[in-house]
């Protein structure tokens, strides 16, 4: 009986300790699956958003200057004459100096933008380049664009192509991704080169597993530029890619696939860009993507197993605990049935203490705890109202009515003594303008033409300290302004951009912030033609953004792109493309919202 009733309570308690453990450690099998494939779906998605901005803002680079041209008759006209060797009127010399401007600036705005050339038909096949201007096609090293132009019989409005380039006949040839946009006037063309290398690059910064190949394709799926991960794929150059992966040229938007290849199973992410036909392909190995699910699994067995072994000497020992009670009462009531009475000389029952002394200490236990939780809870909330007090007292240090109304005394004197038109009291305005909207609620948005109007008073006082050093250009379509930000979006990128940008008291720095709407976001670019940042800094001011350490140098950098992540959900923060002596590009985007 007494081994039957061992069994019994054996079997009880591992039950019910082991059977939870075991359907927790499936339902977290279970929830990781799903949450991965969920984080996978969800990085593909932010893999085409992502990459669909990069591919918009590569492709639509010469956009403006051909619907410039194409809408423009007088432009067009004049480009014409020039090519073909007329006189040139004033107006005309005029016109071909802003268009080299406006060509210079999509080369020097651009790091992957090799060159641009303009091309209308004339007795001497001169054309415009960037790099020398006016030229001839029989002086040039780069004769190969013009025959393509000349032979392509289809009337697209634009196409584009791989092809080897050369600037000079003196440097070896590259690969360049050539964009054609047909000027209807006089049968012209614009031509803007793409550095391969350079774009290679930056589909490198869209990776989001370590061994993923990203491809972008031609409308026969032949690569034009791919990451350097694709290389390990030894894809034939002279087929498809489409082809060789037994994939099929789709015309849907996005989708998603899996291929075999080389014995390799791949998860496939593509999307069309149907204005240039073009087919951007991410391959990740599933095995990357699941890896993190293998190593779930695993520890989840590992750990069912080991709570299995716990469990099961858990219920051991609380069997034996309790069947030890159990045996001393029913030692009683035997010796009592057979009328011998366990009693001491002091005339109480052997071995009752023993009982009590278990419940004694099972009270002490929970009456300690109880204690200990009570003591942490007091300390806890110590700590706290501490932490307040310490807050409060900071706050009291900083009361920004003392700076107004001693900006406010010492603007009186000035006007006094100078006038209202004084410079240094148009900088306090500028200056109390940007200390009252810099201590606004940081909590509460702000709209975007206040936003703006913070960075114009904060550029006056820049440029009060460096007189005709500092440019600053905005792009931005009025119906914009009544949208959200969060405040002091521009401000530290600005401060960034004039401190590292400005190397000695010749140079002037010239900063463009573009805003479009691209549907349900706002995007913003700000580009400067400062000194750039070399590759091994950019690489390390990257990762900072990502370090929970604070770091000394582009505090503001890292404060915006940290405001970004936490203000706006699945927001990527910022992107920074830079290369030495040719400038730095800052890009981001945040949800429309009116103000």
């Amino acid at each position: 009986m007494k081994q039957k009733y061992f069994i019994n309570k054996f079997i009880r308690y591992f039950f019910l300790f082991s059977v939870p453990v075991i359907i927790i450690g499936l339902l977290l099998t279970v929830y990781s699956f799903f949450q991965i494939r969920e984080d996978s779906d969800r990085q593909a998605q932010s893999t085409f958003r992502i990459s669909s901005q990069l591919m918009e803002e590569i492709l639509t680079k010469g956009d403006d200057i051909a619907d410039l041209m194409n809408t423009n008759s007088a432009i067009s006209m004049s480009m014409y004459r020039i090519l073909n060797q007329n006189s040139m009127d004033y107006k005309e010399n005029i016109t071909k100096n802003i268009m080299f401007y406006i060509f210079e600036n999509l080369k020097s705005s651009s790091s992957y933008v090799d060159s641009v050339y303009v091309y209308f038909p004339n007795e001497g096949d001169y054309f415009f380049q960037t790099n020398s201007k006016l030229t001839s096609i029989d002086n040039s090293a780069d004769q190969q664009w013009l025959n393509e132009f000349k032979n392509h019989t289809k009337r697209d409005e634009k196409w584009i192509t791989l092809r080897s380039s050369q600037n000079y006949y003196f440097e070896d040839s590259h690969n360049v991704i050539t964009i054609y946009r047909r000027i209807q006037y006089y049968d012209g063309v614009l031509v803007i080169n793409l550095n391969q290398s350079v774009l290679s690059e930056l589909l490198s910064s869209l990776e989001n597993y370590p061994n993923e190949s990203i491809f972008v394709t031609d409308s026969n799926g032949d690569i034009l530029f791919s990451n350097a991960n694709a290389d390990k794929l030894n894809l034939k150059k002279d087929q498809g890619i489409h082809k060789q992966l037994s994939l099929s040229l789709s015309d849907k938007g996005h989708y998603l696939s899996s291929v075999k290849y080389n014995h390799h199973t791949y998860t496939v992410n593509e999307f069309i860009y149907p204005e240039y036909n073009l087919h951007f392909l991410s391959l990740v190995p599933s095995q990357d993507i699941y890896r993190l699910m293998y190593n779930i699994i695993y520890c989840v067995i590992a750990g069912i197993i080991i709570a299995a072994i716990l469990c099961l000497l858990f219920s051991l020992y609380l069997t034996q605990k309790n069947f030890h009670q159990i045996e001393l009462l029913m030692d009683i009531l035997w010796r009592a049935e057979k009328g011998i009475l366990p009693i001491d000389g002091s005339g109480e029952l052997v071995d009752t203490k023993k009982l009590d002394e278990y419940n004694l200490i099972l009270n002490r236990v929970i009456l300690t705890f109880v204690e200990n939780n009570t003591l942490t809870i007091q300390i806890n909330e110590w700590q706290l109202k501490k932490t307040i007090s310490e807050l409060k007292a900071l706050q009291l240090q900083i009361n920004p009515h003392f700076f107004f109304n001693t900006l406010q005394s010492i603007d009186m004197e000035i006007i006094k003594n100078e006038g209202y038109q004084a410079p240094a009291s148009r900088l306090i305005h500028s200056l109390s303008d940007i200390l009252r909207y810099a201590l606004g609620d940081s909590r509460t948005s702000v709209s975007l033409r206040d936003e703006i109007q913070s960075c114009k008073e904060y550029m006056e006082i820049q440029k009060f300290h460096n007189p005709r050093q500092i440019v600053l250009l905005w792009d931005y379509d009025d119906a914009l302004l009544d949208y959200s930000v969060i405040r002091l979006l521009f401000q530290p990128l600005l401060e960034n951009s004039i401190h590292y940008s400005i190397q000695s008291p010749q140079d002037t720095l010239v900063i463009r912030i573009k805003i479009y709407d691209t549907g349900d976001f706002l995007k913003f670019h700000i580009l400067d033609n400062g000194i750039g940042i070399e590759k091994k800094r950019l690489k390390q001011i990257r990762e900072s953004l990502h370090s929970p350490e604070d770091q000394e140098h582009h505090i503001g950098i890292k404060n915006t792109h940290k405001r970004l992540v936490l203000t706006y959900p699945d927001n990527p923060g910022l992107t920074i493309i830079s290369h030495l002596k040719q400038g730095t590009c800052i890009s981001f985007s945040i949800p429309k919202h009116k103000k």
